[in-house]
Formats: structure tokens, sequence, C-alpha cells
């Protein structure tokens, strides 16, 4: 068995990947809030993700099932993967580096004219092993489909909130919410059919 870097053995032949001519495409459009419960937690089946009593449940929860959702959301960024890479010019063959997989993604948002208590206690999750759904324009939920309705993984002690940055005459006060998703996180992402309940989610 070769590491993780390593591909080998090769299957006996190559996996099939388009397999409908004019499939039905996928955008996620505007993230607009997220999220955040503890690892492990998911949601069976799929379908259970749009009744809003299930979130009832979540959001008023006192244990590890608890989910906590974010304020209203603007300017969030998500990148594309970087490859992590080593080599190039005469250390590596033709001078093309070698790429051993991709890197975790730096997640940024902001969170305008938030009262600091909400931004004091998003601050208290750093230490916590979270994963995170996303939430659309549309009502919907951005999830990880690995074989239950799921959050991606946020790396360990990544999640960061900032302090209050004044905006002064002409700009909003806002606070930076940042944090990495583990390598590969968007591998399983699906998109829920439309809620009308997502994007009113609040704590009890």
């Amino acid at each position: 068995m070769g590491s993780l870097t390593i591909c080998c053995s090769q299957p006996s032949c190559i996996a099939s990947t388009v397999t409908v001519l004019n499939p039905c495409l996928q955008d996620v459009g505007q993230i607009q809030k997220m999220v955040f419960w503890r690892k492990g937690n998911s949601l069976t089946p799929v379908s259970t993700s749009l009744i809003e009593a299930t979130w009832t449940t979540l959001l008023s929860a006192t244990g590890d099932t608890k989910a906590i959702p974010t304020p209203f959301l603007g300017g969030v960024v998500i990148p594309a993967s970087e490859p992590r890479e080593f080599g190039g010019g005469n250390e590596t063959r033709y001078g093309a580096p070698i790429r051993k997989g991709g890197g975790s993604v730096a997640v940024t948002a902001n969170m305008y004219g938030e009262d600091q208590d909400v931004i004091a206690a998003l601050k208290a999750l750093r230490c916590e092993p979270l994963e995170v759904i996303l939430i659309n324009e549309a009502n919907q939920f951005i999830y990880s489909d690995d074989s239950t309705f799921s959050g991606f993984p946020i790396v360990a002690n990544s999640l960061f909130v900032s302090d209050k940055q004044i905006g002064g005459m002409d700009d909003a006060d806002l606070n930076v919410l940042t944090f990495n998703l583990a390598p590969n996180w968007s591998d399983t992402l699906e998109i829920t059919d439309v809620s009308t309940f997502a994007l009113d989610m609040v704590n009890a």
C-alpha cells in the first residue's frame, strides 16, 4: 500500500468521469450564513435537513449536537485550493514540480455592525472540533454528502474572529471571520432543495 502521495497500485481501469452528455450544472451562489457544529454530527436521511423541527432541536440543544448559526455574512471568499509542490528548475525532470496534493483553503467572511457579545461568543469556538454547513441566498444548505448530511471539516485551531474594525464616516464597522477547510473539502459537496427557514435560524 502506498502513501497518500504515491499513486499505487494502479487500478485495472481508469474510473469513469463524464457519464451524462448534458448534466445539471451545480452553482452554490452567494453564501449568506454558515452553521457550525461539533465534528461527527450528521442527519439521516438528508431530507430531514429540510424539516424546520429538526433544526429547532439542534439550535436549542445543550449537548454535543448543538448547532451555531452565524450572523448574516458579506464578502464571503472560498478560493480554489493550491497545490503542495516540490521542485522545479533543475531539481526535477523537465523543471516540472512534483505536486503532492492540495493544501487547506482559507475561508474569509465579513460580519457588519454586529453586537460584540455575538462576536465574543463566536471567538469562544476557536478550540472546538468544528464542521461547517453553508447557506446560500436561496435558503439552500450546502453540505457534505459523505453518506449522510454532514458538515465540511474545519482544520483544528484555524478558526479566528477578529476584533472590530471601525468603519468611520464612509465604511461599515466589521469583524472578520476566517478558518481553513481541510484539503479536498468539496469532493462531497451537495446542495439541498430550497428550504423556507434556513436564513432565519437563530439559537434559542
